[in-house]
């Protein structure tokens, strides 16, 4: 399967709301809060394509030694393809190449797809958030240390 995975542009914002909104109960930034975080200078959103068609995005905030990920979305019909693997190895490109030892996330407890990615990954849970999400679910803490 082709792949790229580049910097998100605004004429890509669309298409990035609309995959957000193809997962009910996420906390979707819509096409005005990804557009303030492509006006910030320590944000990145990253866009993957799959054979053409957008497939996912990644947003992160790089704060030496810090680097903090704030969302990963990929499209239902591309789940589980190693999607979201592709913009963790991206990610960590960045990471490397703007000094981040850290590497920090939260996700719900009830996002167990996200929670073995991560945990494969090489992130390790060092907290909670009780009821974070809609009163309800546990939000966990998870980071990454890069040597």
């Amino acid at each position: 399967m082709k792949t790229e995975i580049r910097r998100a542009l605004k004429e890509d914002l669309p298409a990035l709301a609309l995959l957000e909104k193809e997962h009910e109960g996420y906390p979707a930034w819509g096409e005005k809060g990804l557009a303030a975080e492509l006006e910030k200078s320590f944000s990145v959103v990253l866009l993957l394509k799959c054979e053409g068609e957008t497939a996912g995005f990644m947003n992160f905030w790089i704060m030496r030694p810090r680097l903090e990920i704030n969302s990963v979305v990929v499209s239902k019909k591309h789940l589980r393809k190693g999607c979201a693997g592709r913009l963790l190895e991206k990610m960590l490109e960045y990471a490397e190449k703007n000094g981040c030892s850290l590497i920090d996330l939260e996700v719900s407890e009830k996002n167990l797809p996200a929670v073995t990615l991560y945990s494969k990954a090489g992130f390790r849970e060092i907290g909670r958030r009780p009821k974070y999400y809609n009163n309800t679910y546990d939000a966990l803490l998870m980071r990454m240390e890069i040597r």
